[in-house]
């Protein structure tokens, strides 16, 4: 699997709210943040907490890619959740083919109206 596969498989199933494909993109020692909120999971059980949690909070969100660049295994990806329009961007490595780490920032201010 290329990098860019996996970055595309990887947004595919958050598009899909697909909890279990989400974590067949992750690396066994993923570690995934979400800066604003200060939420960090370590490993695939908390990884599958965090997937859960983030589908429960934003139930059929969607995210837009609107760039993405790869060099050796790291990536950085710029997004637009949709329906609400929040831009935002995740920064991260690969390992393997997978998501080895992955770092969203995304505006904290309120969502557009």
């Amino acid at each position: 699997m290329t990098e860019t596969t996996a970055i595309e498989r990887y947004f595919a199933a958050w598009n899909a709210g697909d909890a279990d494909a989400i974590m067949a993109t992750l690396d066994t020692d993923v570690v995934l943040e979400d800066v604003p909120s200060g939420h960090v999971a370590r490993g695939p059980r908390e990884a599958r907490a965090f997937v859960a949690g983030a589908l429960e909070k934003a139930p059929g969100a969607s995210y837009d890619v609107v760039s993405s660049h790869i060099s050796g295994d790291a990536f950085v990806v710029e997004w637009i959740m949709q329906p609400i329009g929040l831009r935002g961007a995740s920064v991260g490595s690969l390992r393997g083919g997978r998501i080895g780490t992955n770092r969203d920032y995304w505006n904290a201010g309120p969502a557009p109206a």
